[in-house]
Parts: structure tokens; sequence; C-alpha cells
């Protein structure tokens, strides 16, 4: 089973990350995976909670095995196997500005709790 935990360097809380990218020794598992297991994808699903907040889990997936309900699907291939060389902290910080980048161009996903949090944090 997976876990998603909030990140430094992320725009909000309301997006959270799989272990297969905040754990250095598993990014860097995806960075050297074997060509056969290419494309492979950044995938964000949205999970609701019974008080009416959500807050959406971003996973690399092998393109084969996606996430089903589907908020987010971008081929990060190149990102995360491009470089044989780079580090996992790189690869993070890449894959950290397309998740900031969704979130800010997204408003109309965002949970109005996710508003309000935003407004305190950021002010």
């Amino acid at each position: 089973m997976a876990w998603y935990s909030p990140q430094q360097g992320l725009t909000t809380d309301y997006m959270m990350i799989e272990q297969n990218i905040s754990i250095t020794t598993e990014l860097l598992s995806w960075r050297d995976c074997d060509s056969k297991l290419k494309p492979i994808h950044l995938q964000a699903y949205r999970n609701d909670y019974n008080d009416g907040d959500y807050d959406y889990f971003f996973s690399l997936r092998f393109a084969e095995y996606p996430l089903s309900n589907l908020v987010f699907n971008n081929d990060v291939t190149e990102l995360v196997c491009g470089n044989p060389k780079a580090s996992a902290v790189t690869i993070r910080k890449k894959l950290f500005k397309i998740m900031n980048a969704w979130w800010l161009n997204n408003p109309d996903y965002h949970s109005p709790k996710s508003d309000k949090e935003q407004q305190n944090d950021r002010n």
C-alpha cells in the first residue's frame, strides 16, 4: 500500500506525493528502470474526505498501469529518465515545478478550504 505526504516545495498541502517520489531510492529506481517499462507518467487523482474537502495524490506510474479517476496525466519519461546522472533532488524539483504549475493554472480544481489555506499561509 502506498502512502502519500505533503512536501516542502509544493504550493499547497492539498497536493501530496506518493513515496515513489518522496523516497530518494525509489525515485532513483524510476530513473534507472528498464526501457521496456517506459513511458512513465506523473498522474494524480482526487482524494475526497467525508467533510466535503479533498486533495490530490500524485504518483509516478507506468503508462501500462494507470491510476483511475485521473485529474492529471503527464508523460515525464524524458524528465525522469533523460539524464542517468540526475540526482533525486533535481528530478523531484522538476516534478514539483510541473505539479505547482498545474495547481496554479487550475483554480477550478481547488476546494473551498484550500483557497482559505492558501490565503492564510501565503499572506
